[in-house]
């Protein structure tokens, strides 16, 4: 951090000089046009870039196949436009081609623009701001609610097939999730990319927050699901799904309200939402009072099914604690 002294020319306005390190490193000359923004408790930004949607398209090369999809997707997230994959004079196995496919079809946006015997282009064709992080946010939460929805049927029904549709979506919900990582990123280097996708730096941390509490849901609504066939074939008390019916429709009321409360602000709602861990443990605890009298295999298995169901009520809690502190996500 550094102070510079506001000077008055004899016209009347006010100057003040600019960086030079800041301005050569943004290719700056006399005459480019600056864009100034007001940022909380009267700070001013500026932003190399007037008007600019995006930031310069930044580029990063990746040499090492080793662990490759992992580092695409870090690139990714760092907001990189542009993964180079150049091996040098090694060739590109199809093994490795194959997995750079799968790590590009998890991640929206990207695409393979360039393909050589030894190298590979990817290119992330998305605008950050076509996609509004709140209008995101609230599609990851659809689609997270309805898992659980249908992956609570499937349970009560044995429905192995509606298990493995649920499953398979919770691939979609991790895409979006990656989206708004990707976005937020963005938004809290770029001031313009914030304007733009409709946020408040304040806000990023709790939407990042926001986002992975949604994530968890739909993992969780997933482990639910793959238990389904697990529970296949075996006989289980009615005593006991209406147990776990009961648990899980108290998770699902707490999340719901818990969006809803975020989605509009609703402060009120929120704190009576956290007011439901009671009544969500007291779920809990009725479940595992009828394993005691299961044969051990089964028993383990509609544990983990309870646990499951009760860390996406609880999740749900914490989405809604964080309403009332800088996030609304209308």
């Amino acid at each position: 951090m550094e102070y510079r002294r506001l000077q008055r020319s004899k016209g009347g306005s006010f100057l003040l000089s600019l960086p030079k390190d800041w301005v050569r490193r943004n290719g700056l000359d006399a005459g480019s046009i600056i864009r100034l923004s007001e940022g909380e408790g009267g700070a001013l930004l500026l932003s190399a870039e007037a008007g600019a949607d995006v930031e310069r398209g930044s580029i990063a090369v990746i040499k090492d196949p080793a662990g490759i999809e992992r580092q695409i997707r870090a690139q990714y997230l760092l907001g990189v436009d542009t993964i180079v994959i150049d091996l040098g004079g090694r060739r590109m196995v199809p093994s490795i081609r194959e997995e750079v496919k799968e790590a590009i079809h998890k991640l929206i946006g990207l695409e393979i623009v360039e393909e050589e015997a030894n190298s590979m282009t990817i290119q992330c064709l998305l605008q950050p701001t076509s996609m509004p992080i709140k209008s995101t946010l609230r599609r990851a939460y659809s689609l997270a609610a309805n898992m659980h929805k249908e992956a609570e049927l499937a349970l009560l029904t044995g429905d192995v097939e509606l298990a493995e549709s649920v499953s398979k979506r919770d691939e979609e919900v991790d895409r979006l999730y990656f989206l708004l990582v990707r976005q937020l990123r963005l938004a809290i280097r770029n001031p313009t990319i914030a304007d733009r996708l409709g946020v408040r730096p304040a806000e990023c941390l709790d939407l990042r927050m926001a986002a992975k509490y949604v994530e968890t849901i739909a993992d969780y609504s997933e482990a639910v699901a793959n238990s389904v066939k697990k529970l296949s074939g075996e006989t289980t008390q009615n005593e006991i799904m209406e147990a776990l019916s009961s648990l899980s429709k108290t998770a699902y009321n707490v999340h719901e309200e818990a969006a809803q409360a975020l989605f509009k602000g609703d402060a009120r709602l929120a704190d009576k939402v956290a007011l439901k861990n009671a009544e969500l443990t007291e779920r809990l605890i009725a479940v595992n009072e009828l394993l005691l009298a299961m044969q051990p295999r089964l028993s383990a298995i509609i544990d983990s099914v309870a646990m499951y169901l009760y860390q996406i009520g609880a999740h749900g809690i914490d989405l809604a604690e964080l309403v009332g502190g800088s996030v609304t996500a209308a």
